[in-house]
């Protein structure tokens, strides 16, 4: 493994600032993994027009291809042929088609593939959202202790910890770069927790219009040596929400404030995506919302909550507006009806019962309304669906709110008029690395109820505080295990390693999951309800 210490320059649209890309030659990351192929997303950091090899072990083969500025020296790799269940390793090689300067060489990386549909390997993967957010960056001091009495420093710490779990894989939820953040220097830290500076080194000192500068938030974050570590050893699957673009925008909003009146998030969005193919681990042919089987007992549902939503002011709508949209809606509900697995899961990044963003800019499905609105009507639609197709075992893993809670959904509290639905559990976690908010207000049209919750308002602090990474138990992720018997264990961890909060489910074949909840509640702070909360707002994070 060869590494350099050198600075890379951006392009010229992020104003003469310098970032590092990463601290390898070549930048290597795999995702998409099924039970026959793997996609292997390669950057060449010599920034020269190279041809691009892929080496696998295992007989396992792809043609060379060539990576050009056009795409900022990304190319991605679709692997096919590959057993299922089976650890790949591979080295990508980028020669500069100059015929002069060196050819350069990654790290030594690795995948698994995923077990086949008739596979009931037992699995284990981690979820996790919200990076480097609200001005909290790569702190080279920040540093947390394991339960084990291990130090892990500098960065983002969190890689580090799940890479020890060894996860089969890891779900990105999204929110996985902060577009529309600056990340300066030096950072307040607020007086709740003692105060001082949090500095972050390297800063950020731009929000991204320009592709260049989406591109730019990638490099910031795989640039941390914990994320580029254990990306080179866990494959993952990449959801988006709106930082990577902007924050809460929909398709045809126009900007303001931070941004060039006029300027159209439809612009921001065309820049964005592009980036995001270009430095992720996903075929730019591939759907952002898509579904992958982890053998007998996992099918895991991808959907996009950003790209067909209707605007977040008619959310209120009495007649219903999107979420997904109708085509995107059909799919999830038969894939969900389709699907064999024991364990349907649905990965997103914004919950179903909790309510996020402020009065006329409801992001999330809900309004602290407990009658059925807006984008509820998609949820009513599905949770009916499931119900009268008799689908068992559905279970939906989320993030966005900087949070951890189990929600749960029961028709038996639920205040919209809908009760012909199975209960529906819902596990939260986040931030990763950014400020910590919450617990939020919930809505009650499907019952949702708090069975665990805890943020800064049940700790004691304000409920908007915006605490760093550095208050460690509120900064969390998500880990998996699935037995061959089909049993689901959840296990919703802080960055440091520490359980939270832990759940078994077994599957269910006749009724709905039974859950055995193995940790206490969490101190009391927040109620489903409170009075004046509609006039309540807070930082649309």
């Amino acid at each position: 493994m060869k590494f350099i210490t050198a600075i890379a320059l951006l392009a010229s649209s992020v104003i003469g600032q310098e970032l590092p890309i990463t601290t390898t030659d070549v930048f290597v990351q795999s995702g998409e993994v099924s039970d026959s192929s793997a996609v292997v997303m390669v950057r060449c950091n010599n920034e020269k027009d190279s041809a691009v090899s892929l080496s696998l072990d295992k007989g396992a083969s792809v043609e060379a291809s060539q990576a050009f500025m056009a795409r900022d020296y990304t190319i991605s790799f679709l692997v096919k042929g590959l057993s299922g269940n089976t650890k790949y390793s591979y080295v990508a090689t980028c020669t500069p088609l100059d015929g002069v300067s060196p050819a350069v060489t990654s790290m030594n990386a690795s995948f698994m593939t995923a077990p086949s549909a008739d596979d009931s390997s037992a699995l284990k993967f981690v979820w996790a959202a919200d990076l480097a957010g609200q001005g909290w960056g790569r702190n080279p001091d920040f540093e947390v202790t394991t339960p084990s009495g291990k130090t892990i420093k500098g960065g983002y710490v969190v890689f580090e910890t799940m890479e020890s779990l060894n996860p089969q894989f890891a779900l990105f939820q999204g929110d996985m770069i902060y577009a529309d953040n600056n990340i300066p220097a030096i950072k307040a830290i607020p007086d709740a927790i003692g105060g001082g500076n949090w500095t972050n080194n390297p800063s950020k000192d731009f929000i991204a219009v320009t592709l260049d500068e989406f591109r730019a938030n990638w490099k910031y974050n795989f640039g941390d040596d914990k994320m580029q570590s254990f990306l080179s050893k866990t494959p993952v699957f990449v959801q988006w929400d709106d930082h990577e673009v902007t924050n809460n925008w929909w398709p045809g909003e126009v900007m303001a404030g931070k941004y060039e009146a006029g300027t159209a998030a439809d612009s921001l969005y065309v820049n964005s995506l592009q980036s995001f193919y270009e430095f992720n681990p996903i075929m730019e042919d591939s759907s952002i919302y898509r579904k992958q089987r982890f053998g007998k007992n996992v099918e895991i549902f991808f959907p996009d909550y950003r790209s067909f939503r209707d605007p977040n002011p008619d959310n209120s709508n009495p007649d219903g507006s999107a979420m997904m949209g109708k085509e995107q809606l059909e799919w999830l509900k038969q894939g969900l009806l389709e699907s064999t697995a024991t364990w349907k899961i649905i990965s997103s990044h914004d919950p179903i019962g909790i309510v996020t963003g402020g009065d006329g800019d409801r992001d999330s499905f809900g309004q602290m309304d407990p009658a059925i609105l807006g984008r509820e009507f998609e949820v009513k639609e599905l949770l009916a669906f499931i119900n009268d197709n008799d689908i068992h075992n559905v279970v939906s893993l989320t993030s966005d709110v900087h949070f951890t809670a189990h929600v749960n959904m029961d028709p038996s509290r639920a205040e919209g008029g809908f009760k012909d639905f199975k209960p529906l559990n819902e596990f939260v976690i986040g931030p990763t690395h950014s400020g910590s908010f919450g617990p939020n207000y919930m809505d009650t049209s499907f019952g949702a109820h708090y069975v665990y919750e805890v943020g800064p308002l049940t700790k004691g602090f304000e409920r908007w505080a915006n605490l760093p990474p550095q208050q460690s138990d509120l900064q969390s992720f998500g880990y998996a295990e699935v037995s061959e018997e089909g049993v689901l264990d959840i296990k919703l961890m802080t960055i440091a390693g520490e359980v939270m909060y832990e759940q078994r489910l077994e599957p269910a074949t006749a009724a709905p999951p039974t859950v055995h909840t193995k940790a206490p509640k969490a101190p009391k702070g927040n109620k489903d309800k409170e009075p004046k909360a509609k006039k309540a707002k807070g930082p649309k994070h």
